[in-house]
């Protein structure tokens, strides 16, 4: 199969998927997925000796760690890209279905701090025996783009629309004395909030810069 047919195949199976163009040598596709689907996806890759499993590459990035599962398909290198955040680290392992994940699965929980569920294998591979359960030796602390100066101010803009946090009680101290219940700076209409939002998902800032939009909050501050 070319790459530009598994990228059509893996459009077809693979609803929720993202795919990204392949490289100038055409030799490689690329499929960015949630966590969840990992098993699907795997899943949907053509089988009976056609796809043969690679590896995987684990990446800190600060918020998350990155997973590439590798898969060479007829000569064509298809990577699922997902990543799970570091407060939760699961992820079901494939090893079911690709028995040869096993080593490389619980090599990145020792290193990482990943847990595969479902992988069976307990005792360690790569680190001693007694090696300390919380201390993974290629695992960076849980931290953004955002420096510590910023962060106050950026995750107030973030949530409300303004540098500067405007609580309950300021609210009610504006009205009584005859003020607007926020600030000028402050976007305060729903329409102008939710095209603000809007944005930042486009850009994906909020993303980058570790901001929990169900909380309101940045995820390390």
């Amino acid at each position: 199969m070319t790459s530009e047919a598994i990228r059509r195949l893996l459009e077809q199976r693979l609803m929720k998927a993202r795919l990204a163009s392949g490289g100038k040598d055409l030799r490689r596709v690329s499929v960015e997925l949630d966590a969840g689907d990992i098993r699907e996806a795997v899943l949907a890759l053509p089988q009976g000796g056609r796809s043969r499993f690679v590896t995987i590459v684990a990446v800190d990035t600060g918020l998350d760690i990155e997973l590439l599962y590798n898969f060479s398909l007829d000569g064509v290198l298809v990577t699922l890209r997902t990543s799970v955040q570091k407060e939760t680290s699961t992820i079901d392992t494939i090893t079911p279905m690709v028995p040869g994940a096993a080593f490389i699965e619980k090599e990145i929980s020792e290193l990482f701090g990943v847990e595969f569920v479902g992988h069976l294998r307990r005792v360690n591979l790569v680190l001693p025996d007694d090696w300390p359960t919380g201390k993974r030796p290629m695992r960076k602390p849980l931290v953004g783009d955002v420096i510590p100066q910023a962060r106050a101010s950026v995750e107030n803009l973030l949530s409300g629309g303004t540098s500067i946090r405007v609580g309950p009680s300021s609210v009610v101290k504006r009205e009584k004395a005859g003020l607007s219940k926020v600030l000028s700076l402050v976007s305060a209409k729903e329409d102008q909030m939710q095209e603000f939002k809007n944005l930042l998902a486009r850009t994906g800032f909020d993303t980058r810069a570790g901001f929990d939009s169900r909380k309101g909050k940045l995820r390390y501050k």
